[in-house]
């Protein structure tokens, strides 16, 4: 498993096993499944990139297509990050021939991603420069003058607002900050619907704004909002075109490219706020970061807007090794666009969401009257159509009974010119209301204020003004997790995400034809703002520092957490090392390698530390010896039910050229967290220990532990000299392995100098670890929830033994399944009645998938029995079924197994059916297939 990442960060070609070859027809995207372009491809080359051989392939794959007939489209040619090309194909069918052709070492299907969501933030817009005070920024720029300057930093993203005067309002002129960029798609691309890329002439976005967000977290220096960095120069590469086009997606190829010029634009620093992918290392774009981290470039992406659906839902680029991935954190303070209530009785500013459509804006500059009618139903949900006519005036209904945009439809329709909708509780969301039939803004305020509203009402006229003015409040979540923030592990348990940063409640720049500002929250804001602390780093460190030590220093001083559902601090597998700090990064005297400790899986029964059998690798990234564990033989445990112990080494370096560095080391552990309930049901919450309500000690069996073996305490390191230390962990005996418990805590370096002043610092390094056999955990769902099975297709009631069943363009039958955890291979094949393999159905062998979320259309995934099987795991040799008695097999591979052992397959068999006759008629072959026919989802 360690060998593999490292070979991931050499070349992106360890990676591109990662999707099979597939027939023509879109897989729809969702947890674990990449959403895949049609008729488009990547052509892998042999040499390697930026190597000699690039232009000598590249002329020969052009030369030799053509002579063979056969039409091929390049749309893109990569010699930087990947040699190979992006190619459409006409037809198909001619794939196996271009693969055979003998500089071809691979090729596989165009992925596609969306952009990270960021999470309108109820209009709440929090002052970055609040933020700054809990981060160490204001003191950065305060007392050492650090913002950037000299730094390069790219934004790949949905393009930016450059004509922003918090932004500069300039593009590519002398002294402006934008240098660098350049659109690749325009404004009506979407990768989904709409593909052939038409780029504009700069990466200018007046629709979107989610790329001038970020930026503006980065560089913004206007009055109203300073940037982490302000004195950055900018690259800006357009991926994404206008909201509103399709899917909201763009092309792997089109994210390589942008990859590439920022590469050979040569930026420092390059922040990714989008994501999507399979959620793991070995993922195209992940491996393509990873080559950007190996050649000098600090990467940062946001880990991802999941949280919602617990463990295992980190996404890729993030996941790239050497990329920092970043979770987010609330911010302190809520600087809110208000609205001004003016009654019989009482007068009163409150807070309101972001509106329903961002395009139309609740704003009334002259007072504007304010009823809460009940609707022809008789309800106050306002969801239904009015009997009376309110021109001119505002409706005050409450939440729930339809949705968002029906509310707005029915006040439009009675006159209304405006909807305040009041929530069930105090907390403000995000409401949508976007629709081409609704003109009147709509937005969501709190029930108090709702309340206070239908109070006020009962003594006369309300009335009530929206301009741009703002009020301020503390957050009482600051400093918290945000619950929308993704969680770890990756599905191979190394650690993430990396750290945390403010990502909740942002207010930035945002499209002058948009408002020029607003507030929006998202792991996309949290990951800028680490960008541009990482660029203060290089700043501070005069670019003399490595890509490796610039992820050290900012996660090593990084401030854990405390975990608001439990008694202990935060699991690493939400916040990673903590909260970053940049005035403690940059004035660390001392670093700790690794910053992170991932301890694979841990069963009790057996000790571990570095013993026969087990196998080491460099990490070139830091330069730190991993060690891979040998699996240790059930015989050869020992009977007694010893802790599992593991040791792992460390070095401190003291960084001080004049001082000695005196260190102790304390241990703090963490929630433990599962994503399954003690009745052994899964839970897309994590169930944590402690729990919330435990008000008893917690006993000392139910949480990690963790001494120094060597030297003994306390630790004396000479001026600009390191020192190894060694720690052994003991995993908790006192928490049950049936549970699955991922355990954790914090390693805490006390540091002190002998200097007059007697300086002292801490330092921390997170740890964590499975509790039982990794290796023996299920993919699939437990049968008590009812899946997998097989139905007719559109039906949710599964075939019986013996059903006797036909296959035409009017009847196929749909394979039913749950991931509940990531897999490195899902195969499905119909096999005989002697359980013999007789072929793998559509889209029926997949690798590298994450797990299916809880809810919603994610729930679980199908696969299709039409008609059509496949001779090969590359899905490329189709031939029709024969009639037949069969069953359906399912294989997962369990973690960290071999695709090559098989025992490692977890396996599903179905009942047995009979095709009494199968017809292919419209999809008669494999490049046929319907979208219908492809791995989709649906709500069970």
């Amino acid at each position: 498993m360690v060998s593999a990442r490292i070979l991931a960060v050499l070349a992106i070609t360890a990676l591109v096993q990662a999707l099979p070859l597939q027939p023509k027809g879109a897989v729809q995207s969702g947890p674990g499944f990449t959403a895949i372009q049609p008729g488009s491809y990547f052509v892998e080359f042999y040499g390697e990139p930026a190597g000699s051989n690039c232009d000598r392939e590249h002329a020969a794959f052009a030369e030799q297509t053509r002579m063979a007939g056969l039409v091929v489209n390049t749309r893109n040619s990569f010699k930087r990050l990947f040699n190979g090309v992006a190619i459409d194909l006409p037809d198909t069918g001619c794939l196996e021939q271009i693969a055979s052709l003998p500089m071809v070492k691979r090729t596989w299907p165009m992925q596609m991603r969306t952009r990270s969501v960021a999470i309108p933030s109820s209009n709440v817009a929090p002052n970055l420069l609040f933020a700054h005070q809990y981060t160490g920024v204001e003191k950065a720029h305060a007392e050492l003058g650090l913002d950037g300057s000299g730094i390069k930093v790219g934004v790949i993203d949905t393009g930016v607002d450059y004509m922003h005067p918090d932004l500069g309002g300039c593009w590519k002129t002398p002294g402006c900050p934008f240098q660098y960029g350049m659109d690749f798609v325009g404004n009506g691309y979407d990768s989904g619907t709409t593909p052939r890329p038409h780029p504009g002439p700069d990466p200018r976005d007046t629709c979107d704004g989610h790329g001038t967000h970020v930026t503006g977290i980065i560089a913004a220096h206007g009055s109203k909002l300073k940037g982490v960095a302000p004195g950055v120069t900018l690259g800006v590469y357009r991926i994404f075109g206008c909201p509103g086009n399709g899917t909201g997606q763009a092309a792997d190829d089109v994210i390589l490219k942008a990859l590439e010029a920022a590469h050979e634009d040569r930026m420092d620093v390059i922040n990714m706020s989008f994501g999507g992918g399979s959620g793991w290392s070995e993922d195209p774009l992940s491996v393509a970061a990873s080559r950007l981290v190996n050649d000098g470039i600090v990467m940062v992406a946001s880990t991802g807007n999941a949280g919602a659906n617990g463990l295992y839902t980190s996404g890729s680029p993030g996941l790239g090794v050497g990329v920092i991935n970043v979770a987010s954190f609330e911010n302190w303070m809520i600087t809110s666009l208000s609205i001004d209530v003016v009654g019989t009785k009482s007068n009163v500013s409150i807070v309101h969401s972001s509106p329903g459509n961002s395009k139309i804006r609740f704003v009334f500059r002259t007072p504007t009257r304010v009823v809460a009618p009940v609707d022809g139903s008789g309800s106050i949900e306002g969801c239904a159509s009015y009997t009376e006519h309110f021109a001119g005036q505002i409706l005050l209904v409450k939440r729930g009974g339809c949705t968002f945009v029906e509310k707005a439809a029915f006040a439009q329709s009675a006159g209304a010119v405006g909807v305040m909708v009041y929530n069930y509780d105090s907390e403000l969301m995000s409401p949508t209301s976007a629709s081409d039939n609704v003109t009147i803004p709509l937005v969501v305020i709190k029930s108090d204020d709702g309340q206070a509203i239908l109070s006020e009402l009962n003594f006369g006229h309300v009335t009530v003004t929206a301009t741009n003015r703002t009020m301020s409040a503390p957050n009482p979540a600051g400093g918290q997790i945000s619950h929308f923030s993704s969680w770890g592990p990756d599905p191979e348990l190394y650690l993430s995400p990396a750290v945390g940063a403010p990502g909740g409640n942002i207010f930035s720049t945002f499209p002058l034809a948009l408002g020029g500002y607003t507030s929006l929250s998202g792991t996309s804001m949290a990951s800028p703002y680490v960008a541009g602390m990482a660029a203060l780093i290089l700043q501070a460190k005069s670019k003399k520092i490595s890509v490796g030590e610039v992820r050290r220093l900012i996660l090593e001083s990084a401030r854990p957490a405390v975990d608001a559902n439990s008694t202990a601090l935060l699991s690493p597998l939400r916040q990673g090392s903590g909260l970053a700090n940049i005035w403690d990064a940059i004035a660390a005297l001392a670093t700790i390698d690794p910053p992170q400790l991932s301890l694979n899986y841990t069963e009790l029964g057996a000790q571990s530390s570095t013993n026969a059998g087990d196998s080491t690798a460099t990490d070139g990234l830091d330069g730190v010896t991993i060690v891979k564990r040998a699996r240790v033989s059930p015989l050869a445990r020992p009977t007694t039910q010893w802790p599992i112990q593991m040791v792992r080494t460390l070095t401190l370096r003291n960084n001080s050229p004049t001082n000695f560095l005196t260190c102790t080391m304390t241990n703090l552990p963490a929630s433990a967290v599962s994503s399954f309930m003690a009745n052994g049901s899964f839970t897309a919450t994590p169930r944590t220990w402690p729990e919330s309500n435990n008000t008893t000690a917690v006993a000392r069996d139910t949480q990690p532990q963790a001494f120094v073996e060597g030297p003994a305490l306390p630790i004396r390191v000479a001026p600009g000299d390191s020192q190894r230390i060694s720690v052994r962990i003991i995993a908790p005996t006192g928490l049950s392995q049936k549970d699955k418990w991922f355990y954790s805590g914090y390693l805490r370096f006390n540091l002190l100098w002998d200097d007059q002043v007697g300086t002292a610092q801490s330092l921390h390094v997170p740890y964590m670890g499975f509790l039982g056999d990794y290796t023996k955990l299920d993919i699939l769902s437990s049968p008590d929830e009812g899946l997998p099975f097989v139905s007719l297709r559109g039906s949710t009631d599964a075939i019986a033994d013996d059903d006797h069943l036909l296959i035409d363009a009017a009847h196929r039958l749909s394979v039913h399944y749950r991931l509940e955890h990531p897999t490195r291979l899902l195969k499905m094949q119909l096999v005989d009645e002697e359980n013999v393999p007789q072929g793998y159905l559509p889209y029926g062998y997949l690798e590298y998938l994450g797990r299916n979320y809880q809810g919603g259309s994610s729930h679980y995934s199908n696969s299709t029995i039409n008609g059509t099987l496949y001779h090969d795991a590359d899905l490329t040799r189709p031939f029709a079924t024969a009639p037949g008695t069969y069953r359906v097999r399912i294989d997962a591979l369990r973690p960290l197994r071999s695709p090559s052992d098989p025992d490692g397959f977890q396996t599903w068999i179905s009942p047995k059916f009979v095709l009494d006759s199968v017809s292919l008629v419209k999809n008669a072959t494999a490049d046929k297939l319907e979208v219908g026919d492809s791995v989709n989802y649906g709500e069970y």
